[in-house]
């Protein structure tokens, strides 16, 4: 981070307090790039305290949202707010790495697409590579519950973890899930996950997923109708809570809708109602599904 006003006093680049960014590889050599930051309110990073952790996946684009998100909130609430983890790649001038998030974001499947489905390859990095490097710099915090927050191909990176590990984390949050993928091969999974006797493990998580909701004009509907159709991003979100509504696997399902948002708005919405849900009114009630 550079200083705020060079010795000429001309504008400089925008610093960002109470945060870091560092990089890891994993075991095939690719850097990740991993930004942290903790709530403005925190004087002393080094004093002992428990809070929350939440892991957001592409997090290039979601790690000023949600810190920004966190640190407004902290201001005007009496909760404990937590710590953000967005992962993401070395990238500049640019958002997405859209060749590896194709790789990291999608699940292997009994009919493989090229390019994809390296999920459980970057599951394994996320919990034992990031999970251990950012725990040794808070070294005197101790985590009282996780989460993982993704958005499209995210939420189904997220789904797939819950489906697959769901000992990894406490809450699994898919925003705006990519459930059509691969002609809906998440839903295997999800059966799969419905038909186990028992977890493994002491963590039963929750759930939150918010649905998609279009409100395109009638000319982008008419353009984008066939492939909208084919996607059935809010009848798929849908779906899938009505397969998993009654299962003993979960302590909670939630469901939170927005109505005047698409695919790409819907993401400061979801991001911000999931960091004030998970910091602030954990635990979840069932009634709330």
């Amino acid at each position: 981070m550079g200083e705020t006003v060079d010795a000429d006093g001309h504008p400089t680049p925008v610093s960002l307090p109470n945060s870091e960014q560092f990089y890891l590889k994993n075991d095939q050599g690719r850097k990740y790039s991993i930004q942290v930051s903790w709530p403005l309110l925190w004087e002393d990073r080094e004093k002992p305290r428990s809070c929350p952790i939440i892991y957001l996946v592409d997090g290039n684009s979601m790690f000023l949202t949600a810190t920004e998100s966190a640190w407004r909130r902290g201001y005007s609430s009496r909760f404990n707010s937590g710590i953000i983890v967005a992962i993401g790649y070395p990238l500049e001038g640019k958002l997405y790495d859209i060749e590896q998030r194709n790789l990291d974001l999608t699940p292997p499947s009994e009919t493989p697409v090229p390019g994809h489905g390296q999920a459980d390859g970057f599951l394994d990095f996320i919990e034992n590579s990031v999970k251990p490097a950012v725990r040794s710099r808070f070294p005197k915090i101790s985590f009282e519950r996780e989460a993982l927050f993704g958005h499209s191909y995210g939420g189904l990176f997220a789904l797939h973890a819950l489906f697959t590990r769901p000992d990894y984390f406490d809450c699994f949050m898919a925003s705006s899930p990519s459930i059509w993928w691969n002609g809906r091969c998440i839903l295997d999974e999800a059966e799969k996950f419905l038909d186990v006797t028992s977890l493994t493990g002491e963590k039963v998580p929750s759930v939150i997923i918010p649905p998609r909701w279009d409100n395109e004009s009638n000319e982008d509907y008419d353009a984008r109708k066939q492939t909208a159709l084919g996607f059935r991003m809010t009848d798929n979100a849908l779906d899938l809570l009505l397969k998993l509504e009654d299962s003993t696997h979960l302590r909670v399902l939630l469901k939170d809708e927005y109505e005047w948002e698409e695919h790409l708005s819907i993401v400061p919405c979801s991001v911000s109602r999931a960091l004030t849900k998970f910091f602030e009114e954990w635990p979840f009630e069932k009634s709330e599904s």
